[in-house]
């Protein structure tokens, strides 16, 4: 599928959901390579959160409906092995068992699975905009019938998408119905799921599929023979909980010394009134909030909206010259410069920060382009501004955090 076909595929789906609010489901948004690709690196994930070692977080797995403590420790000692395909290490791990494997945050443990995800629902953020909540990914894998926690909804404002890997089909269930759909979230999960099926709209899901869930709905799948499904939750949040993230920025940020500013004077103890006038500062504060806010808003745009940072890994250093670098269109370096001295670039959710260099913006440009720059290029365009020094620095900050692609020349 090209990126016109996959771009016309999810202006039907998002018109199909009115806009994200009803159920929705479309087939062959995934292309064989993405299937190929994510199962892959699935595999990776599950590898690397065995070797991390701290088995209690992120993975939650059900045996015949039943949640198991301890089965990851199982898993450490038995991990997929290289040449085993994940459905293989699952058949020989579990066995003839009914099982469920759920496993968050992947974005936490792959760059490269991000970088592929982000890239296939690129065309969604388009139209959709990019939720102030960021997105996280999560998958589910197993044969383990219906949803094991029951028929539920999503936590409010929490907008579900699920990407079906197959191999085998699964079916999804919802109750878009007004009397549910009025119930708080998360006070109340339905077992009953043979009696309350008849009321339900069901969605037969093959590989490459795609189904929307809104949060106000409650859902239930179910899969019979095994089966992955990558889901994405694409998070609007509330005012509070927002103002409550930026404020909680503000306040971890260091404090700036000034000379200039002075003490504030004691309080009166014995006026029960305060006097506001000396204690707050509403310019200052609006000034403080707003500065923080497009900090957070440019870092989620430089990471095609998801909410976690990339990871930055301890690659090697950059190559000898000569070699070239090349930029990723899903996620643009966004500058804003707080001083006059440092420029600071957000780079895939973080933060680089580099000397002043009036050509900078000319080379980000061209990489947010998806164009290819060569070291010459980049030399003569950053010094003698920059020291060389400099000029390897950026590239592997860069690099480092899955901001660019290097290749020798």
């Amino acid at each position: 599928m090209n990126n016109i076909e996959k771009t016309t595929t999810w202006e039907q789906f998002y018109k199909n959901s009115e806009n994200l609010t009803k159920p929705s489901a479309v087939e062959n948004l995934l292309s064989n390579n993405d299937i190929t690709f994510l199962k892959q690196e699935l595999k990776n994930i599950i590898n690397r959160f065995l070797d991390k070692g701290e088995l209690h977080k992120g993975i939650k797995v059900y045996i015949n409906n039943e949640l198991q403590n301890g089965i990851a420790e199982e898993m450490a000692i038995n991990k997929p092995k290289e040449n085993e395909t994940i459905e293989e290490w699952c058949g020989n791990f579990f066995r003839d068992k009914k099982f469920g494997v759920v496993f968050n945050s992947l974005e936490t443990f792959s760059n490269e699975l991000t970088e592929r995800m982000c890239h296939i629902v690129a065309p969604l953020l388009q139209k959709a905009g990019m939720p102030l909540g960021g997105l996280s990914f999560l998958f589910f894998m197993g044969n383990y019938g219906f949803t094991p926690f029951g028929i539920h909804k999503e936590a409010k404002g929490e907008e579900g998408f699920l990407f079906h890997l197959g191999p085998n089909s699964k079916d999804f269930y919802t109750w878009d119905i007004e009397k549910y759909n009025q119930i708080e979230h998360n006070t109340q999960v339905f077992h009953e799921v043979d009696t309350m099926l008849s009321t339900s709209t069901k969605y037969p899901l093959k590989a490459k599929s795609a189904m929307f869930i809104p949060h106000h709905v409650y859902h239930i799948a179910k899969t019979d023979e095994f089966s992955l499904s990558v889901v994405m939750d694409y998070i609007n949040p509330s005012r509070d909980y927002l103002e409550k993230k930026i404020a909680t920025q503000i306040a971890s940020k260091k404090l700036q010394k000034n000379p200039n500013v002075g003490y504030l004077p004691p309080v009166d103890i014995t006026t029960e009134e305060l006097d506001w006038n000396p204690l707050l500062n509403p310019k200052t504060w609006e000034q403080q909030f707003k500065k923080a806010l497009s900090k957070y808003i440019t870092g989620l745009k430089s990471n095609a909206g998801v909410l976690q940072p990339s990871i930055v890994e301890n690659k090697e250093g950059v190559p000898n010259p000569p070699f070239q670098i090349t930029g990723k269109t899903t996620f643009p370096l966004l500058i804003h410069t707080e001083s006059t001295e440092k420029t600071f670039v957000m780079a895939r959710g973080n933060e680089v920060v580099v000397s002043n260099n009036s050509q900078l913006s000319t080379i980000i440009e061209k990489l947010n382009t998806g164009k290819t720059i060569s070291f010459e290029e980049l030399q003569n365009h950053l010094t003698p501004t920059w020291e060389l020094m400099d000029v390897f620095d950026f590239v592997s900050q860069l690099a480092r955090v899955g901001a660019i692609t290097i290749c020798k020349e």
